[in-house]
């Protein structure tokens, strides 16, 4: 189905009026058909949307399954109510869906990111009771939780905690590590978990070098930045606009205007699209009122250049 993927605006604006069509026409749209809508509207951010979605599917009484229930969850958490979303949980289990290992993970996901990682906590420890054993979705978010919050320390004891019990940390885990320690100047951590995670047969992807590579530009450490914008390239792993951003951004702060135009240029060529990060990177010094007329002119003569 076309909108099965929930990418983008137009696919979730086409499954609407596929919904409606439907329901005027025929066949029936059933709870698979509403739940995708429900979680395409929380993927854009169309929280409100969500909602109405899913209580439009009670209210033709259709009953939500245990994902329909577990993504309305999600919206919740993250409009920041998880009282309701707790009440959400309640409904599932009187409808017989008790909570899984996903529902908690959820749970443990939507509280940490709103700061209440000791709430997140003690349900680590409930899930446990219950019989369901963490795993690494679950210290992944505590992790991080630890990391936001500035505490390294709590958050290497949960890696190690995860390590002794068997759980294998995946590419997220290792690249919220770097992400914290690359962004707060401890480079020699971020860059030994980046040799690490490769040793155990995890593999960085883009949002990982970003990471360093950023962390390295906020240090001057620009020559170290680029042989790992090299080394990915080199793995077949594209750049995409952050990346440029990045290394545009530390050219133009130490006022190395054709390496930051030359990125620029390489961005375009490659399909990659600036956005108005990269054009505030780009264009900083210049006075607000010439920088959209500048960015104009710059791709005139970049796309004349060819």
């Amino acid at each position: 189905m076309v909108f099965a993927s929930g990418e983008g605006v137009g696919d979730l604006d086409a499954a609407q009026h596929l919904k409606d069509d439907m329901i005027n026409r025929g066949p029936y749209p059933d709870v698979f058909t509403f739940t995708i809508l429900v979680r395409g509207s929380c993927m854009m951010g169309n929280l409100p949307m969500a909602k109405e979605l899913f209580n439009e599917m009670l209210r033709r009484q259709l009953q939500p399954d245990r994902y329909a229930y577990i993504t309305r969850i999600v919206g919740e958490l993250r409009l920041g109510d998880s009282s309701k979303a707790f009440g959400m949980q309640e409904e599932m289990l009187a409808k017989g869906f008790p909570p899984d290992l996903i529902t908690y993970n959820v749970f443990v996901d939507g509280l940490c990111k709103l700061g209440s990682l000791d709430e997140a906590s003690e349900l680590v420890q409930k899930m446990i009771k219950d019989g369901l054993v963490p795993d690494h979705v679950t210290y992944t978010s505590i992790i991080h939780a630890h990391l936001m919050s500035g505490n390294l320390m709590n958050a290497r004891v949960m890696f190690n905690e995860m390590l002794s019990k068997g759980i294998f940390p995946s590419v997220v885990t290792y690249t919220v590590l770097i992400h914290s320690y690359a962004i707060r100047g401890r480079l020699e951590l971020a860059i030994m978990y980046f040799y690490e995670m490769q040793e155990k047969g995890v593999y960085p992807n883009v949002i990982t070098y970003n990471a360093l590579i950023n962390g390295l530009c906020r240090v001057r450490k620009t020559d170290q930045a680029y042989k790992f914008f090299v080394e990915m390239q080199a793995k077949g792993i594209s750049a995409n606009k952050y990346t440029y951003t990045i290394l545009i951004n530390e050219n133009c702060n130490t006022g190395h205007w054709q390496e930051a135009l030359r990125l620029y240029k390489d961005m375009l060529d490659r399909d990659v699209q600036p956005d108005s990060f990269t054009h505030s990177a780009l264009f900083k010094h210049l006075k607000k009122d010439y920088q959209w007329l500048a960015i104009q002119h710059l791709e005139n003569l970049i796309g004349g250049g060819d």
